[in-house]
């Protein structure tokens, strides 16, 4: 007994010499996890004609520009209006010094896509790249009355604009032609050539406006400094910051793949519906698309997730909670369980795979010999379409059920430093005008035009700052798209400051 007592004391003893070791080296850890925001004062408010870039952007809005094919465009699609209108609207940045190029400059004289040149005044410093794009999606029929003006309205109530494209994209747009107007009115005059690409379909794809103006690049030879699209917002409604609000710099886009999986019979196992097999085409492809969906793949923590917890977590107001962010190595498992728990948290940590597309049957009689479902996977830097694939394999493990990709795809995008030059003229921007948030880079979960860009720079971000609650983000192609107004002028006023700190 005595001898059990001794072993249990030693045994104690090294139990509170392993906690007070790890609370030492947490404690440690804690002390160095300093603050990565930049510390800056607000630059003084630019002033603006704010009735005046409220009409345009309203007058932009009431322009139906939806997503078309060149195969069906004409001449007075409402692209080319849009086209126009900008031309009347900002006339001096499509004259000299200005060098604005389109249609047949990329290849069709129909193509409404545009790219501005604002030659700089040293030619030997690499350009920087302005995005954004002049096309929106439809609003579906059957959601007209649900809106609280007609989504091509470009409705002002003096809060809000509210319609098509305000948040997605022609803030943008407009946001980056109205600053550099007042760049002009100004004398400004820029060391670095500054480009602007607007093209006309983002929402397909980009495949005859981005791409186009990127194989244009290209063949000039340009690298450039750094390119600046959408993608990352202002959140204000960010976990753990207990309202503080978080800047989302993308600094990587997951990839875009789909994946067919086919269930295809033999005669003799198909027929009539009153003398049923165990198992039939669509019960196998059902099984296979529940197994695909319930065994996700592994977080990737250590990608680009733990770059934003590490701007992120000193933030924090809970000690408890900065200690966690402190410590991954530690806590690691705790921090991906509990944002797994959320689509959003879910969707940063991990390549997501979603069904989203199913087909089999003709009759309520009949057994079909074959079913058809769709995968859509949104791939984190780290894993390949092959990776993917082999998963899938694994996971369903059934020969019965044809696993093929779909063309076209994209693997995720190369992630752009945070220690660079580029990164840190972005941050500095933020901060100087959004004085109040906090910034953090991110991996983005949707898909932007930057990706036809990928071979000409190594600094790709994506970024607007537009002010979203979490009930805004379903705005985003859906229902009552609107920007506040103060939002707007914020932007104007981002643009604004960004060009100033990367092109002098």
């Amino acid at each position: 007994m005595k001898r059990m007592r001794t072993v249990l004391k030693r045994i104690l003893g090294l139990l509170i010499v392993a906690l007070l070791l790890l609370i030492g080296i947490g404690s440690w850890n804690l002390s160095q996890f300093q603050s990565r925001q930049l510390q800056l004062s607000p630059v003084a408010v630019l002033a603006l004609d704010e009735s005046t870039v409220e009409e345009h952007l309203s007058a932009a809005i009431q322009i139906p520009t939806v997503s078309l094919s060149m195969a069906k465009l004409t001449a007075d699609s409402s692209l080319h209006q849009l086209r126009s209108y900008l031309e009347t609207t900002f006339p001096h940045l499509h004259q000299l010094p200005f060098i604005r190029r389109t249609g047949i400059d990329f290849g069709d004289e129909l193509n409404p896509s545009v790219l501005l040149e604002w030659p700089g005044r040293q030619p030997q410093l690499e350009p920087i790249l302005l995005m954004s794009h002049m096309d929106v999606v439809p609003a579906e029929r059957s959601s007209l009355d649900q809106w609280t003006h007609p989504p091509f309205s470009g409705k002002s109530d003096g809060e809000f604009i509210w319609g098509r494209g305000t948040i997605d994209c022609k803030h943008g747009v407009m946001g980056i032609l109205e600053a550099v107007s007042q760049l002009v009115d100004e004398g400004f005059q820029p060391d670095r050539t500054v480009f602007i690409a607007l093209g006309h379909d983002e929402e397909l794809g980009g495949a005859s406006g981005n791409k186009k103006i990127a194989e244009w690049m290209r063949s000039q030879g340009h690298k450039l400094h750094l390119i600046l699209d959408e993608g990352g917002c202002i959140f204000t409604e960010f976990p753990g910051l207990q309202g503080r609000p978080a800047a989302l710099v993308g600094i990587a886009e997951k990839g875009y793949l789909n994946v067919e999986l086919k269930v295809d019979l033999a005669s003799e196992q198909v027929g009539h519906s009153s003398m049923p097999p165990a198992e039939t085409a669509i019960s196998i492809l059902s099984s296979a698309v529940h197994k695909a969906q319930t065994h996700p793949l592994p977080a990737r923590t250590e990608v680009a997730m733990r770059e934003t917890l590490q701007y992120i977590g000193p933030e924090m107001p809970s000690a408890l909670s900065r200690f966690a962010m402190a410590n991954m190595w530690l806590f690691q498992p705790l921090i991906e369980r509990t944002l797994s728990a959320k689509p959003s948290g879910n969707a940063m940590l991990r390549s997501t795979i979603a069904s989203t597309m199913i087909t089999g049957g003709t009759l309520p009689n009949v057994l079909p010999n074959q079913a058809v479902a769709t995968l859509n996977i949104r791939l984190m830097p780290g894993d390949s379409n092959e990776a993917i694939l082999q998963h899938l394999t694994t996971t369903i493990g059934d020969d019965r059920v044809a696993i093929d990709m779909v063309p076209p795809g994209s693997e995720a995008s190369a992630i752009s430093s945070t220690q660079s030059a580029p990164f840190q003229q972005l941050h500095r921007t933020i901060r100087e005008i959004s004085n109040d948030v906090v910034v953090a880079p991110f991996v983005l979960v949707g898909a932007t035009d930057t990706v036809h860009y990928a071979d000409l720079c190594n600094h790709i971000y994506r970024f607007i700052p537009t002010r979203l609650s979490e009930a805004d983000t379903r705005r985003f192609h859906g229902v009552n798209e609107r920007i506040a107004k103060a939002n707007y002028f914020e932007i104007i006023r981002f643009y604004h400051q960004f060009i100033k700190n990367t092109t002098q």
